[in-house]
């Protein structure tokens, strides 16, 4: 895949001790700007080139294999196809951040991302989930999520929508959005009082992160251009629990999936 090259920006974030007393206490932080204009555009083009090939993503709104145009597409691992992704300056400051608000050794995280993209008119909504509820419940895990939009968001297109302190429980009951085991989505059992939700708009070049037991959402993507968003997720090394967590939706969601691959 051709792409321009990497450009050669820089850009640090420091986060304020009040900046992490707020994410331990509320589950969640937004900041201004993680990187630079060039770095956004660079990022953009490698996104739309990956969506572009169709390579390795997949409509999480729908059933695995449906044909059609894709309602919520999902990309994962493109720093496999992509591996300068690990060397951007948005990576280095979403894993050093990350290192500072769960208070760990940044040498000890690994990280893995994710592109979501919300097609324009009518871009599926992502519903009230808890990013834990789609791991493996044979694992604790200590880890945060970075969330970066690479144009402005605001809830007419899909911005990221809080629960705050809804991380200091467990991870809630959930099932596959519609009911179907064979559609990639999840939602919470119970609904949250949407109320309380902070929703957080952002102008491109900022990020969001969130614990991985936060309830958060967003909404369908009512504007006439899709609404592109780079994820990465940095963890510890998983730990193996002494008792399995009870999440049969996971295994649910397995089975789902290995019999469309045997129907094919």
């Amino acid at each position: 895949m051709d792409r321009p090259p990497r450009p050669r920006t820089e850009l640090e974030l420091d986060l304020s001790d009040e900046q992490v007393a707020f994410f331990r206490a509320k589950g969640w932080l937004a900041v201004e700007r993680i990187t630079t204009d060039e770095e956004i555009a660079w990022l953009g083009a490698v996104y739309d080139g990956l969506f572009a090939a169709k390579s390795g993503q997949f409509d999480v709104a729908r059933p695995y294999g449906s044909r059609g145009e894709h309602r919520l597409s999902q990309l994962l691992f493109p720093e496999q196809q992509v591996p300068e992704l690990r060397e951007t300056v948005y990576y280095r400051n979403a894993r050093r951040a990350i290192a500072r608000l769960l208070g760990v050794d940044e040498s000890k995280l690994a990280g893995w991302g994710h592109m979501l993209r919300k097609p324009p008119n009518g871009g599926h909504l992502t519903p009230w989930h808890q990013d834990e509820s789609y791991w493996e419940p044979d694992f604790d895990y200590c880890a945060v999520g970075a969330w970066l939009p690479l144009e402005d968001v605001d809830m007419r297109n899909g911005c990221m929508c809080f629960l705050p302190g809804s991380h200091r429980g467990d991870v809630l009951p959930h099932h596959h959005y519609g009911g179907d085991p064979a559609v990639h989505l999840l939602e919470v059992d119970e609904p949250p009082d949407e109320s309380a939700a902070v929703p957080v708009p952002l102008r491109v070049g900022g990020a969001t992160f969130h614990h991985p037991r936060t309830l958060h959402a967003t909404a369908p993507n009512s504007t006439d251009r899709p609404r592109r968003a780079y994820a990465n997720e940095f963890q510890l090394p998983p730990q193996r629990r002494s008792a399995r967590a009870q999440r049969p939706w996971v295994d649910e969601g397995k089975r789902a999936l290995a019999e469309r691959v045997m129907q094919r």
